[in-house]
């Protein structure tokens, strides 16, 4: 089989950006040079990787197979022959950062801001998913790595946690209970409670921290982000338990956000695949976040 690196670097910018133009610009050839790569890769391994019309390119099964597997590597491929010969050029490239829900609305515009300032060669792709789909993007190698809340272990993926975000109760301004300045975890019986669903890879948390307590809610009403768990109870639907960081959010007018004692927290953690080196490029960007969060993390657990 004669494959080239330029037939899967065009056929990775078409996958990327599901059109043959965009791949074009991004590569700085003519779209038929393109193609023509694309269709000579196609020829060598036999398989038909993208259903194109006249308005739009599509992954074939056999497309998103080799999208999955190759893509990342590509990058790697690039970056280590530019390290071998001798490039002292500092991290560039693309990183693919998943993320899992809710992530992307609380720390993490703040670190994509600072390691745009302290990597700008870096193009740093942001993909929020669902926590399951985020952790899979991660096995397949689809993405470089992951940040998402409290990931099951998991043999194929190595952990290190970023910081611990403590769990608070958001109450409608008007409650018997929002004049306190902080309230237990048994406060929480009998109450209907709004909190975030499993897909938001916090529901387990929350799950656990329910059952050491002891507490039975009335109803447990699971809602897929934060802002809609507040915004249920900026409607006086009932209260919700929520991470400390979702004040960083904006908190509407009439909700008050008070701590949940015993303390209970939700840890965040980056994910990458166990046992295979980060691209240095996503090695810097993984440094870049973990420096942000390391003093925390040292000052609550030194």
């Amino acid at each position: 089989m004669n494959v080239s690196l330029p037939q899967l670097k065009a056929f990775a910018a078409v996958a990327r950006h599901r059109s043959f133009t965009r791949a074009a610009a991004e590569l700085g050839l003519t779209q038929s040079a393109v193609s023509r790569s694309v269709r000579e890769l196609e020829d060598e391994i036999d398989q038909r990787l993208f259903d194109r019309t006249t308005r739009q390119v599509e992954l074939t099964e056999a497309g998103t197979h080799l999208s999955e597997r190759i893509c990342h590597l590509i990058d790697e491929v690039e970056q280590t022959l530019q390290e071998t010969h001798g490039s002292a050029r500092p991290p560039h490239g693309r990183v693919l950062l998943a993320l899992g829900p809710m992530l992307s609305s609380l720390s993490v515009p703040g670190w994509l801001q600072s390691c745009q300032a302290l990597l700008p060669e870096i193009d740093l792709l942001l993909r929020d998913l669902g926590q399951d789909a985020a952790l899979h993007s991660v096995r397949s190698g689809e993405a470089d790595f992951a940040i998402v809340s409290d990931p099951e272990p998991c043999a194929e993926l190595q952990c290190e946690l970023v910081y611990e975000d403590a769990f608070h109760v958001a109450l409608p301004a008007g409650h018997p209970l929002a004049s306190r300045e902080a309230l237990g975890w048994g406060d929480l019986n009998d109450a209907q409670v709004f909190g975030p669903d499993r897909c938001s890879g916090m529901h387990a948390a929350i799950e656990r921290a329910l059952a050491a307590y002891h507490v039975r809610p009335r109803l447990y009403r699971p809602l897929g982000h934060f802002c809609a768990v507040i915004g249920m109870v900026a409607r006086r639907q009932g209260i919700g338990i929520v991470p400390s960081r979702a004040r960083g959010a904006g908190l509407p007018a009439g909700v008050v956000l008070l701590p949940l004692r015993p303390h209970a927290a939700l840890p965040v953690m980056l994910v990458r695949r166990k046992g295979r080196s980060l691209k240095p490029n996503a090695a810097a960007i993984w440094d870049a976040i973990a420096q942000q969060e390391r003093p925390l993390v040292a000052l609550k657990t030194g």
